[in-house]
């Protein structure tokens, strides 16, 4: 084995030295969480100790953190057993095994685990810590749990870093903390950037409060309990498609008192997602059905509904709003629909509905109506698409707006359609 005089910077050795159960490393955007987390992880290798080295994905760990523990190990001139298939690096009595939140229930049964490595931990699970704290046991084992990332407002994390701060101890880090980034990297990083609370978060750390007065709704306003209802109106369904890409498909069914089911599909064909649309239609005997019609998959899926004469009708987010002169499309609209249905009493057990509907912002444009922020806007606050909130509000919006007659929606139909280019179509 070689000797290697790594040079770090004041935040990466404060990581490398922390004698606390759990550490946070909390930075900016290229500010070196990798880089030390690899050298962390190869440090309690070469001493013989087990570790878990966690990412978002299994690509991101092959392709980031793993990548960075094998150049680590090549500087150091160690032979390590590497397999890539199982994720697995054996050296020694050490082992790294490497998982992702996407399955994180297949770390359970591990044990003798010495640390366990945590990357862009604010895209974790919240059960993360219930699922690590069994593995870090065994006799003479003191386990350590490292969490590195960009914080991301609204996250468990976040919440968890507020309200239990004798739990944890923080390292925080900019992206200017790393030397080796100059300013134009920095100004064309933040070019990209879409408004102030997202450079604050993402070039500076800074962790973001969930609340905001913008919001479309505030935590306040979410009904503590599920009510005992009778007879309620609906159910009614909404549907939002990825088609292949990278979102999820989520199908939503409510009643006007809660969400009596919601489902998220990954990569699900058109004939899929009618056959799960039609199973759920008649599990719970639904009453109308709302699908965002934006893309050619979710207008596949809508057509063949129609042919079917299930009670369908096409949206696509950027069409006029049935009330033009209050919102700026229906996206806005139906969202305005969503939270004065949650402050009328519908309850979300959901977190993660919560934290997508906390991204979300309100505000009145140039022409005196309401207007949301833009998707990709709350896709770079919390990592991912708001797929969740717009199939619920989706589903809202089907349970307003279904009775409204055959020969309108027709009408609104040839007029979306002639503007956007985009075949929406009702059925009879």
């Amino acid at each position: 084995m070689r000797e290697h005089n790594y040079k770090l910077f004041k935040h990466q050795m404060k990581l490398m030295t922390s004698k606390s159960p759990i550490t946070y490393m909390v930075c900016g955007r290229a500010a070196g969480k990798s880089f030390a987390a690899s050298l962390l992880i190869v440090k309690y290798l070469l001493e013989g100790k087990n570790v878990i080295a966690l990412a978002q994905t299994y690509k991101s760990l092959s392709e980031v953190l793993f990548a960075e523990i094998r150049n680590r190990l090549e500087e150091l001139g160690v032979n390590a057993h590497i397999n890539m298939g199982s994720m697995k690096i054996t050296y020694g009595e050490g082992t790294i095994y490497g998982a992702s939140y996407e399955n994180l229930e297949s770390i359970r049964g591990l044990s003798r685990i010495s640390l366990a490595v945590c990357d862009e931990a604010a895209l974790s699970p919240n059960k993360l810590f219930t699922v690590l704290s069994p593995c870090l046991r065994g006799e003479g084992i003191e386990g350590r749990i490292r969490l590195l990332s960009t914080p991301r407002r609204g996250s468990w994390l976040n919440l968890f870093c507020k309200e239990h701060p004798e739990n944890i101890e923080l390292i925080h880090a900019t992206t200017r903390d790393n030397k080796f980034i100059t300013e134009d990297q920095i100004k064309m990083m933040t070019s990209s950037i879409i408004n102030e609370d997202l450079i604050a978060q993402e070039i500076e750390g800074v962790m973001l409060d969930i609340d905001s007065d913008a919001s479309i709704i505030q935590l306040k306003d979410y009904p503590r309990i599920l009510h005992p209802y009778g007879v309620a109106k609906g159910p009614y369904m909404g549907i939002d498609l990825a088609g292949l890409g990278t979102d999820s498909n989520v199908i939503t069914v409510v009643n006007e008192f809660e969400i009596l089911e919601q489902e998220s599909i990954k990569q699900a064909d058109t004939f899929q997602m009618t056959r799960i649309t039609e199973d759920l239609y008649s599990k719970h005997n639904a009453k109308g059905i709302m699908i965002d019609v934006t893309g050619s998959t979710s207008c596949g899926v809508k057509d063949m509904l129609v042919l079917k004469k299930y009670p369908v009708a096409g949206i696509n987010f950027a069409q006029a709003a049935y009330d033009k002169d209050r919102y700026i499309n229906a996206r806005c609209e139906m969202y305005v629909e969503l939270a004065n249905a949650i402050k009328s009493g519908m309850y979300i057990h959901d977190d993660e509905i919560k934290t997508q509907l906390a991204f979300t912002t309100i505000f009145v444009n140039n022409s005196g109506r309401f207007q949301l922020n833009k998707k990709e806007e709350i896709k770079e606050l919390i990592g991912h698409s708001p797929d969740k909130a717009d199939s619920l509000a989706l589903a809202v919006y089907a349970m307003n707006h279904t009775d409204q007659t055959p020969e309108y929606n027709s009408k609104k139909a040839e007029e979306i359609g002639s503007k956007y280019l985009t075949w929406v179509t009702y059925g009879d």
